[in-house]
């Protein structure tokens, strides 16, 4: 039964380079070693456009990878006329506030993930979401910022 995974991370201003290609390397290992198809992703910030444009850029090789956008809200769905397969706009964020909302999108993430690809330069959000998702059974692989 093929697996699925997502990603959380620190946010950064720029795209890093080094970063898309550690992301890269880990869902081209994911793919191979693990079965996974199913690749959630958002558009919260850089991390989350870098890992999207890692996926993108592996999907043109292994077409059969699906890219998955969770949304907190439905305004992000047509937001840049991304290409993705499906979009999932969780039906709990539907009743709570809406400053909420991201907050349920990362729930139902990690209950909806068997890996979680993070990337935490320092302890944060990011951070509190991947010791909750160890704490559910995901496997979290850290990436490490590389300095020039």
């Amino acid at each position: 039964m093929s697996k699925t995974c997502a990603f959380f991370g620190n946010d950064y201003i720029w795209s890093k380079p080094e970063i898309i290609e550690q992301i890269k390397e880990q869902v081209l290992l994911l793919i191979k070693n693990n079965d996974v198809k199913t690749f959630l992703v958002g558009q919260k910030g850089a991390y989350e456009n870098d890992a999207y444009n890692s996926v993108l850029q592996i999907k043109q090789q292994y077409n059969n990878i699906k890219i998955v956008l969770v949304v907190a809200s439905m305004q992000e769905v047509n937001r840049e006329g991304r290409p993705f397969d499906d979009f999932i706009f969780p039906d709990e964020i539907n009743f709570h506030n809406k400053r909420w909302c991201i907050v349920y999108r990362n729930n139902w993430i990690i209950e909806n993930s068997d890996f979680i690809i993070a990337f935490n330069q320092y302890e944060g959000r990011a951070f509190d979401i991947c010791k909750k998702a160890k704490n559910k059974g995901v496997t979290v692989i850290e990436l490490t910022e590389i300095y020039r």
